[in-house]
């Protein structure tokens, strides 16, 4: 598999739009599926809902998540472009 850095909001064939997140100018522009390298050197997408988790709703609410998370991080899994088969695993935050 081939993961062209540059493109950036392309779309494949079920609209999920796919790229490096590094060219967005805020979260919200980053695309639906970013491109990542697994924990053994694959090359392939992560879903960004995956990468930024659960999200708070009050300010208790962050604490509780904060509080919860694993000091070794997290792992998510990693797709293919069509984001539908996972290809291996992307670890996230720890140490």
């Amino acid at each position: 598999m081939f993961l062209n850095p540059f493109i950036y909001n392309s779309f494949h064939k079920n609209g999920q739009t796919y790229g490096s997140s590094s060219d967005a100018a805020s979260p919200e522009a980053e695309p639906e599926l970013i491109s990542a390298i697994g924990v053994d050197g694959t090359a392939g997408y992560v879903l960004k809902k995956d990468l930024d988790g659960e999200q708070p709703k009050s300010p208790q609410d962050a604490i509780a998540i904060q509080n919860s998370r694993s000091p070794d991080g997290r792992d998510i899994p990693l797709y293919d472009v069509e984001g539908t088969t996972v290809i291996g695993v992307f670890h996230v935050g720890g140490k």
